[in-house]
């Protein structure tokens, strides 16, 4: 399968965003683990069940949305964030372009759903990267929208392959 890819890219989140998020979340180990051994804190301690499960959410957080993966193959553009997935098949792709919309917009970064000029947009998002829009032909989204390092030659890809099947 990694012969028949046209491209591959891996972006990692920025070191502070994971840094914060994985201080956050040695923070709810640090309280779990002090209530079990020492004893509550305060008057009114959250039980032990629910910083166990915020510990475990925010462990996922961390993990998942460490790395976006592009991979462009010859029958699809495949995205993805950890274990969710979005996979275009190339008779899907209508057009692309870049992204001039703000990241505020989307509010940060990781897999947000937005409406830009009323149409629907799925993005998967990664924090100071340029982004590429996939207008798509059918489905829920008619936009997808995905962080890339080379947008240039992303777009350059996608647009051959695209001329290549009319």
């Amino acid at each position: 399968m990694q012969r028949n890819n046209l491209y591959e890219e891996k972006i990692s989140s920025k070191w502070w965003m994971t840094g914060i998020l994985t201080a956050f979340t040695a923070g709810l180990l640090f309280v779990l683990v002090y209530q079990i051994l020492v004893g509550s804190i305060g008057t009114r301690p959250a039980p032990n069940l629910f910083f166990l499960l915020m510990f475990l959410l925010f462990l996922g957080v961390v993990i998942n949305f460490s790395r976006l993966s592009i991979r462009i193959t010859h029958l699809s553009v495949r995205v993805s964030y950890g274990i969710f997935k979005h996979t275009i098949p190339w008779e899907n792709i209508k057009n692309c372009y870049i992204d001039e919309v703000s990241t505020i917009r989307y509010g940060g970064w990781g897999i947000r759903i937005g409406r830009v000029k009323g149409k629907c947009r799925l993005v998967y998002n990664v924090i100071g990267a340029p982004r590429v829009v996939l207008s798509l032909k059918k489905g829920k989204f008619k936009e997808f929208v995905f962080s890339t390092e080379k947008p240039k030659e992303v777009m350059n890809i996608i647009r051959q392959r695209r001329g290549s099947d009319s």
